[in-house]
């Protein structure tokens, strides 16, 4: 069985709980500029789901995209819902062809499980029969921290898109919505990822305040931890489920941010906050590039 820090990186990306606006300010979060031959990037530690007293951010998140010239996220989430096109590719990411189900994809034990959360969550069967086990796993864990009060309307990727496509700033892809659904439907025994998601979405509300609390501090030693050290340590075979979550990511997104940075005097990205943390982090790879690196 998959370790833990699976599932909860997985929810991490997606969320923090929520914090007061009178703390947003003084929240340090994870935050980075590195600068190299007159060119600056901006580093932020993004959570895809908040609530409205998440905000105002930072005052120097703020000022830092204001002075640049364009953005960059994992995936422009507004250009794909405005995407028929692409809507339709990613349903086909998504759902099974032909007649094959998730109950024919999952233990009986398994699918079990999953209909007894349904019925927890007043959940029709329908709504999931049809959907592969990443995509099911997304839909569980978007469900349950909705039910928590968090609003993926309010995530702070979201904000910046809003703000750089009334800005008329330019908005860079490092992956993409339909890239993102095929390295998950890619994943190696995603069953195993399914029950894990099952088990621990019970527990989340005692594991976040941990991650929580160290992305408020700033601490990235504690995040580091939390999210990828623990597991490696415990689960060592799971390292090749790591590098596909991960490292791989990790040095693909830092590439490209390296090769499409110095095209602009100043470039503010956003990713998952776990990207931002460890020794194969985006910080870790730009670092390597020659980037000098400042905490902010």
């Amino acid at each position: 069985m998959l370790h833990r820090q699976i599932s909860y990186f997985l929810a991490f990306t997606l969320l923090l709980l929520t914090i007061g606006a009178s703390a947003a300010e003084s929240d340090k979060g994870v935050f980075w500029k590195a600068t190299k031959d007159s060119k600056t990037i901006y580093l932020l530690g993004s959570v895809h789901l908040a609530t409205e007293d998440f905000y105002p951010l930072r005052s120097k998140i703020e000022q830092a995209y204001t002075k640049s010239d364009a953005i960059a996220v994992e995936a422009d989430i507004l250009a794909a819902e405005g995407d028929s096109l692409l809507q339709q590719r990613i349903k086909m990411e998504s759902v099974y062809q032909g007649k094959r189900t998730l109950k024919d994809e999952l233990p009986p034990e398994l699918y079990s499980q999953l209909k007894s959360w349904m019925r927890k969550r007043n959940m029709p069967e329908a709504m999931f029969i049809r959907q592969r086990p990443a995509i099911a796993m997304i839909s569980i864990s978007m469900i349950e921290m909705q039910a928590h009060g968090l609003n993926p309307e309010l995530g702070i990727d979201r904000h910046f898109l809003l703000k750089a496509k009334k800005d008329g700033k330019s908005i860079l892809e490092l992956e993409g919505v339909l890239q993102q659904f095929q390295m998950l439907n890619g994943l190696d025994n995603p069953a195993l990822l399914f029950q894990q998601t099952l088990e621990q979405i019970g527990d989340i509300s005692s594991f976040l305040p941990k991650l929580t609390g160290a992305w408020k501090r700033g601490d990235e030693d504690e995040l580091n931890r939390l999210i990828i050290l623990d597991g490696l340590t415990e689960n060592p075979e799971y390292k090749p489920l790591y590098d596909t979550l991960f490292f791989e990511r990790n040095e693909k997104m830092a590439e490209k941010i390296a090769l499409k940075g110095p095209n602009y005097k100043s470039l503010f990205v956003i990713v998952g906050a776990g990207h931002l943390v460890g020794d194969r982090s985006v910080i870790k790879f730009l670092s390597d590039s020659g980037y000098k690196l400042e905490r902010l």
